[in-house]
């Protein structure tokens, strides 16, 4: 224990993390793979305060996301690689709602591709093998 400017006695121990926090995805196979969807595919849509994440289907539905997912994009929309676009009404079963877009800039379109022209990361056993020995 130390003590602050007046003498008293105080608790140095760190403080706790927030039990709200989402963990981090370190899969590059599913950072890649969210970063497709949101590029090839109508992308996604996140919803109030919550920041709950939907998968646009198309221009006027929308439906949930798994949780892997959610988190994968909730990641890169706070590390800059997804930013939150404009305001729409889309549809997710009978409920309609006012969502956000999710917008991909293009400095990770670019970083996108680029990965995506990398050799996939097989078995590594297989590739240091020698073959007919």
């Amino acid at each position: 224990m130390s003590t602050d400017l007046f003498g008293n006695e105080i608790d140095t121990a760190p403080a706790a993390s927030p039990a709200s926090a989402a963990p981090v995805v370190n899969d590059m196979r599913v950072i890649m793979d969210v970063l497709n969807r949101a590029v090839d595919e109508p992308g996604y849509a996140i919803a109030g305060p919550t920041r709950r994440v939907y998968r646009r289907t198309n221009n006027k539905t929308m439906k949930h996301v798994p949780r892997w997912e959610l988190e994968a994009v909730l990641q890169l929309i706070d590390s800059g690689q997804l930013i939150i676009g404009g305001t729409h009404v889309l549809r997710c079963g009978a409920i309609r709602q006012a969502v956000n877009s999710v917008l991909v800039p293009t400095i990770t379109r670019q970083k996108l591709k680029r990965w995506n022209a990398l050799k996939p990361m097989g078995n590594q056993a297989a590739s240091t093998s020698k073959k007919g020995a």
